[in-house]
């Protein structure tokens, strides 16, 4: 594999775990970015190491803004934005060019344990169903590569999102700390962890598959409030099921993703 996209979220990251800290007003909203950085660099080097010769970085944390371009490996290249206007949110970036794609730093759905578990939007979103199955970002993510043909060969994060990997993924997984609790985690040494993703990264980069392209889909977004999915309901493509839950349904899975996108980013706009 030579071209690898690397998708990074600051809830898996080592050394993090409580929530207060992820958004910029925490006190150890910084600590936690270098810990992120720290992270991706780590894979970054590891990929370079082992023959891979370019590099794309996409965070994929709240505004999306969290890595800094003066900090990460200067032989990766990067998606700079306001998240906001990433239409393709923690995949922003990806097309077919791509022979595979790593998920660094990423947890577990919302309604299940893990460090910090969540989907998309924590305070807005309870869960997202793609075809009659509950998805966390990780299988949400995994089909919008499917449908460029590159394959998920490398996801990271707390041992209860480990389970999550195997069922929405089936992909090779480091674990970055021991799940105890919602916000309490038990992380090995630093250098347990680069051992850890030495290992990883050369396992998953042997990968040699396509995945099939991914058809049109259905997808369910409930939110915690009936408010947001009455707003969003008067939008074109956007069916009420339930008092909490819209159905959203486009050709392809493409413009899909991006249709969520969009509904969720009003939904926090109108909170």
């Amino acid at each position: 594999m030579k071209k690898i996209y690397i998708s990074a979220d600051i809830e898996g990251i080592w050394g993090n775990s409580n929530p207060a800290n992820t958004a910029k007003n925490g006190y150890l909203y910084s600590e936690y970015c270098t810990n992120m950085m720290n992270e991706v660099n780590l894979v970054i080097d590891l990929l370079f190491q082992n023959g891979v010769e370019e590099v794309v970085v996409n965070d994929g944390h709240g505004n999306m803004d969290n890595l800094l371009p003066s900090k990460l490996d200067p032989r990766a290249a990067f998606v700079a934005a306001n998240g906001a206007y990433k239409e393709f949110g923690m995949m922003e970036g990806l097309d077919d060019s791509f022979d595979g794609a790593m998920f660094i730093g990423y947890h577990s759905r919302c309604n299940s344990p893990g460090v910090m578990a969540h989907t998309i939007w924590g305070t807005m979103v309870r869960k997202v169903v793609v075809d009659g199955k509950e998805l966390g970002e990780s299988g949400i993510n995994r089909l919008l590569a499917d449908e460029f043909g590159v394959p998920v060969i490398l996801a990271s994060g707390d041992s209860e999102y480990g389970k999550q990997v195997e069922e929405e993924l089936r992909c090779v997984f480091v674990e970055t700390k021991k799940t105890l609790n919602n916000q309490c985690a038990l992380c090995c040494s630093f250098n347990e962890l680069k051992n850890r993703y030495t290992k990883g990264i050369q396992e998953a980069l042997k990968v040699d598959e396509k995945p099939t392209l991914s058809s049109s889909h259905a997808m369910d977004i409930t939110f915690h409030h009936s408010r947001n999915a009455d707003f969003v309901s008067r939008m074109d493509n956007v069916e009420k099921m339930d008092d909490c839950t819209v159905r959203i349904n486009k050709e392809t899975y493409k413009d899909l993703y991006a249709l969520m996108r969009f509904v969720i980013k009003v939904c926090n706009a109108y909170a």
